[in-house]
């Protein structure tokens, strides 16, 4: 049966500057403190933050991997007006961002918000029925498109996806009773 021990601060500092050579990634920490009967990796964790915090208090290289970019707030308006023909959905536009190491679409919400993003790029976050119906009817006025219509036509044009079509009304069939026939026999 293992005995938890109880540390001070001082007392971890103590231990991690005196091994601070082992202190190289969390895993190969754990592996060390086992085999030397020294505090896990969580125990200073707990207790002064990050393991790269704790790598830069003690003077050691961190690893960078696992940082995200922090972007400028002019940054981010500069990347997403060149870029803002890419942004026709949320998913396509995490796609594109990763193709081209941009952003997500989070990072731009986080810092820009909804209504900034969409004075830019005119996209719309948050379709309601009726935007969508407007948007549909622009481009099949006559009659309702079929899935395959909609997908070619979102290759050519800057259109909400058909995915966000049937999440928005429940099916495809549903948007085309909502779009096409309600209003004409009410």
């Amino acid at each position: 049966m293992s005995r938890k021990q109880k540390f001070s601060d001082k007392e971890l500092w103590e231990i991690a500057s005196k091994h601070k050579e082992a202190f190289t990634s969390v895993e190969g920490w754990n592996q060390y403190a086992k085999e030397n009967g020294l505090p896990h990796s969580q125990t200073f964790i707990q207790r002064f933050g990050t393991w790269n915090t704790i790598k830069e208090k003690l003077n050691l290289d961190t690893n960078n991997q696992h940082r995200p970019v922090k972007y400028q707030i002019n940054e981010l308006n500069s990347i997403i007006r060149e870029h803002k023909e890419a942004l026709t959905s949320i998913n396509s536009w995490n796609q594109y961002a990763q193709r081209h190491n941009l952003p997500s679409y989070d990072v731009f919400e986080r810092h820009l918000g909804a209504e900034q993003i969409e004075e830019i790029t005119q996209y719309k976050t948050h379709l309601t029925q009726n935007d969508l119906k407007k948007i549909i009817l622009s481009h099949f006025p006559e009659s309702p498109p079929t899935v395959s219509d909609w997908k070619a036509l979102s290759e050519t044009k800057r259109v909400p996806s058909f995915s966000t079509i049937i999440r928005k009304f429940g099916s495809w069939r549903e948007m085309k009773r909502y779009v096409y026939y309600l209003d004409r026999y009410n």
